[in-house]
């Protein structure tokens, strides 16, 4: 195969007098799954922008406010807001498996490794139950925000952005270049997007409100540059489990509890 794959085996256990189980391999293809991704997307920004144009100009007509229920990019429990979700807890895994490789080897970057899974574990609790809503709360009891910081979360969780990329400065010294450049332009992305956009979007909002073009259609960038920030960080965990670690296999097996026989 031409295209370029990670490899996950599960194979099973097998009592003795029972026949042998054949190994299952599932191969991960990185252009697929990447390619997957993007088209999910790219479906969902443009359904977002429908939805967006519809709720603005279009009459009322049959299944208007379900359409619009279920791709509004700026809405809670519903099919964007869940893939976003998903995609995070995609990428949470996949690092949790080159958390658990690089320790395994006794690699002094796996306790970087294992951080970034917390952290994008985090992001994807966040994106479920919109954690950052409440502490907008928070921090509006402390801090009088308008303009720019309509959106007061913003506050904390660019703290936070500056601390965590200060933090993995010398982590991303040491991987590849061509694995690095990715994560970096990644990170860019999704940043600009989750708070650049965000602080735009507040400006917007205060002063011409939320139901109008400008503050929607930074809303449909806004989530665009996320779903695009994660996807293409997907890819460069993709690459560099290709790249680094070409033999790795994870095995899935049934145990019982017990340690001896029936």
């Amino acid at each position: 195969m031409s295209q370029s794959s990670t490899a996950f085996s599960a194979r099973s256990k097998t009592q003795p007098h029972q026949v042998t189980a054949p190994a299952l391999d599932l191969p991960v293809v990185e252009r697929w799954v990447i390619g997957t991704l993007l088209g999910i997307s790219a479906f969902l920004v443009l359904a977002g922008f429908l939805s967006m144009v519809a709720s603005l100009y279009l009459p009322d007509f049959f299944g208007r406010d379900l359409f619009i229920g279920l791709f509004d990019l700026n809405g809670e429990s519903n099919i964007p807001a869940t893939f976003s979700a998903l995609i995070l807890l995609l990428a949470t895994l996949i690092l949790g498996v080159i958390a658990w490789a690089r320790r395994q080897a006794g690699a002094t970057d796996a306790v970087s490794w294992k951080a970034l899974t917390f952290i994008f574990g985090f992001l994807a609790l966040d994106e479920a139950a919109m954690l950052h809503e409440r502490t907008a709360d928070v921090t509006r009891s402390m801090v009088r925000t308008d303009g720019i910081l309509h959106y007061a979360w913003v506050i904390p969780y660019g703290v936070l952005v500056v601390v965590v990329g200060l933090a993995f400065v010398r982590f991303l010294q040491h991987l590849p270049a061509r694995i690095r450049n990715r994560i970096i332009l990644a990170g860019f992305i999704y940043v600009m997007g989750a708070l650049g956009l965000e602080l735009l979007e507040g400006l917007v909002v205060s002063q011409e409100g939320t139901q109008n073009l400008h503050n929607q259609l930074l809303t449909v960038v806004e989530e665009g540059m996320e779903m695009l920030g994660v996807t293409l960080f997907i890819s460069a965990l993709l690459s560099y489990l290709r790249t680094e670690m070409p033999a790795l296999r994870l095995r899935l097996s049934v145990a019982s509890t017990k340690t001896g026989g029936d």
